[in-house]
């Protein structure tokens, strides 16, 4: 179990309910979750509170939430925001350990509000309730009938339960996500819409649903988290159990983010660090509701891949070109069949059938009273080489009993298989599907994207546990300034050098450069200025310089053109430094608010940004971690020696990644971002050329 993960139990299913606020107004926020639980089946007691009211649709009712008899687990609160405060320090004093806030104006309504809510946060703490929301819809609990919220989502009362749960920050779409689900025939037990979550929020949810024997997926609406590394925690613990997590992340473009000077911190959006997270945890991204629905299909089949390998098998030809396309762009393979299922093959379809991959039964039906999409299906299932297969044809899908049968070939192969449908009135085939545990979906990229959730899923499960990221070095201790701000490159290259990143040989002159300043040429000049972080673009940068006399006019023109564009803090000299070559990379490192100290590498130079083929990590990465975000970068070619030029060695850059995220992690405190534009990668040669470290404000 994850350490930190509340127990929530009795809030999912509590003895008893004190609705405050309830109200004989059906119509009222006080007054439907009064008609869900007490009409719907919740088989708890229900306990109106409201200083108005003797009685409440045939109940007694209390005035306050200190006059509530047992059993008592949770208080609804349907009051005016100014009043919430009160109660839920009434409901500490009663003993009532958990709160649900439908009530809303505090932080979405502008300052007032966000005064209430922390008031409000400080007197749950005090008063030792754990609350939910406020500003939230509710708490579902299908199995026991148990609607405690308000809105559409709560009114239907006869939802499909099954083994799926889901925490979403926004209850109106979560709610929505939960119908459209339900349509499809998805079943849910528990969903939590988690409002402002200025207690527990989604990812308390999600650890806990983790750990619930009645839930075998878990699924999350996310628009934000506040401690992005509990993702990971959670996604590894999802691992061990088996369980996945679904995750719709939304908010995900830059509109609103402000420009940082830094390149690392304008190439580093929220968004990246998510799906960082999401590929390091085997957290499962969501884009729509159909991927809700196909991808908890698919995992629900029980059955999970050995790896992407997938045959297809289609009824026509037409479809299969659609199913390997689909298939392929969803990263699986299809490979190419083995010498003795191409003989299986031949002997076993008829002979208008292609028998490559995808097979393509070009309409054909059945041989000695089986289907041969089933046949072809039974012997896909037996090669090796196949992981899974996915399987279209109305032979399959048509009938119960080619569907019965599918599901008996599918258990004897213990691999998953994946049905398409081709027509939307096989309703018996879908049914029998259905009971053997067959996931079945409309069209063939719908099963696409279960099938890369299943590949995925299964190779995170796979992958051996990161190495425990022993030490480069001891922890240096760095001479910083008492100051926030960035530093010269000049001051930034001593942190550099304290943990072992190696840099390109240079030299900061003061005054006039010096005849024997024992550097090789050709040189590069540029201004050393703390209020310059970008000197290519203040023209204080000149390169390939040949000669010292072009390198003492190069000094003069780089020194005016910072004190042009950085007259409050002049540059204090320049930086001679030796020409050097290779592909351009670019690290970097920073503090993020939500998901700590994290790393970057990326295709480098004037294209860093252009490009932003960037990997992210969280500091401190592993070795194997770090060679694994180069691996991953669409510009690696580069690296494994483009037209000629000779292969980098990736393990040279990984030590270096793996420095600065140590870095980073060690001085977090201090140090808000780290750039190094370019990291120049020849052969084994690696070599910082430009770094700025920018600082964080003192106090």
């Amino acid at each position: 179990m994850t350490p930190d993960a509340p127990d929530l139990g009795r809030l999912i299913s509590p003895r008893g309910i004190a609705v405050v606020g309830a109200s004989d107004n059906a119509r009222s926020v006080g007054g439907q979750p009064m008609i869900y639980l007490t009409s719907y089946g919740y088989a708890g007691t229900v306990h109106p509170v409201n200083p108005t009211r003797v009685r409440v649709m045939g109940l007694p009712c209390v005035p306050s939430v200190r006059d509530v008899p047992d059993p008592c687990d949770v208080a609804l609160v349907a009051v005016a925001a100014h009043r919430v405060a009160d109660v839920i320090r009434d409901c500490g004093a009663r003993g009532i350990p958990f709160a649900v806030i439908l009530s809303s104006g505090f932080r979405e309504a502008g300052p007032d509000g966000q005064l209430l809510e922390a008031n409000l946060a400080s007197v749950a703490r005090a008063a030792g309730v754990r609350l939910v929301g406020p500003n939230c819809m509710g708490v579902l609990n299908i199995p026991e009938h148990i609607h405690c919220g308000f809105g559409q989502g709560f009114r239907v009362r006869d939802y499909i339960p099954g083994p799926v749960a889901m925490a979403t920050q926004s209850g109106g779409y979560g709610f929505t996500l939960l119908r459209n689900a339900s349509r499809e025939k998805l079943g849910f037990n528990h969903v939590v819409s988690v409002g402002n979550s200025i207690d527990l929020d989604a990812l308390d949810f999600v650890g806990h649903f983790l750990e619930r024997d009645d839930v075998r997926i878990v699924t999350a609406f996310l628009e934000g988290v506040r401690d992005g590394r509990r993702l990971l925690t959670l996604g590894r613990r999802a691992l061990a159990l088996g369980k996945p997590i679904l995750v719709w992340k939304v908010g995900n473009t830059p509109a609103g983010r402000t420009a940082a000077a830094s390149h690392t911190a304008s190439l580093t959006s929220s968004y990246d660090l998510f799906r960082a997270a999401f590929r390091e945890g085997g957290i499962i991204e969501l884009r729509d509701y159909e991927d809700l629905v196909d991808v908890a299909r698919g995992f629900l089949g029980g059955r999970l891949p050995r790896g992407p390998r997938v045959g297809l098998v289609s009824g026509s030809g037409g479809a299969g070109v659609i199913a390997a396309d689909r298939f392929s762009e969803a990263g699986l393979t299809l490979p190419a069949w083995s010498d003795a299922t191409r003989a299986a093959l031949r002997d076993g379809l008829g002979p208008f059938s292609g028998t490559g991959n995808p097979i393509d039964l070009s309409g054909e039906g059945s041989r000695d009273g089986r289907s041969l999409s089933n046949i072809a299906t039974d012997i896909v299932l037996a090669d090796d080489g196949v992981d899974m297969v996915m399987v279209r044809s109305g032979q399959t899908s048509g009938s119960a009993a080619a569907a019965r049968a599918l599901a008996a070939i599918r258990d004897a192969a213990d691999k998953p298989v994946l049905v398409a449908t081709v027509a939307e009135d096989h309703a018996e085939g879908k049914a029998a599907l259905d009971a053997a545990g067959v996931p079945w979906f409309l069209t063939v990229g719908r099963a696409a994207t279960a099938a890369r959730a299943l590949a995925t899923f299964a190779a995170a499960q796979a992958a051996p546990p990161g190495d425990p990221s022993p030490r480069p070095l001891p922890r240096p201790a760095l001479e910083l300034p008492d100051r926030g701000g960035f530093l010269s490159e000049g001051d930034s290259r001593p942190v550099l050098a304290a943990y072992g990143i190696p840099q390109v040989r240079t030299l900061h002159v003061a005054g006039a450069v010096p005849a024997n300043h024992g550097l090789c040429y050709p040189l590069a000049v540029k201004a050393n200025c703390a209020g310059l972080p970008h000197k290519t673009e203040a023209g204080a940068v000149r390169l390939n310089l040949p000669d010292l006399a072009s390198v003492r006019a190069a000094a003069r023109e780089v020194t005016g053109a910072a004190c042009t564009a950085s007259p409050d803090t002049p540059p204090d000299g320049v930086l001679l430094q030796e020409m050097t070559r290779g592909t351009e990379l670019i690290l970097g490192a920073m503090d993020d608010a939500c998901f700590g100290p994290i790393v970057m590498v990326g295709l480098g130079g004037v294209f860093a940004e252009l490009l932003r083929d960037t990997a992210y990590g969280f500091a401190p990465v592993s070795a194997a971690t770090a060679r694994a975000m180069i691996d991953s970068l669409r510009g690696k070619p580069l690296l494994d020696g483009w037209r000629g030029a000779a292969p980098a060695d990736r393990d040279s850059v990984a030590d270096a990644l793996v420095r600065l995220s140590w870095l980073i992690a060690d001085h977090r405190d201090r140090i808000a971002v780290i750039d190094i534009n370019p990291l120049f990668v020849e052969g084994d040669t690696v070599l910082a050329a430009d770094a700025v470290i920018t600082l964080k404000d003192l106090g």
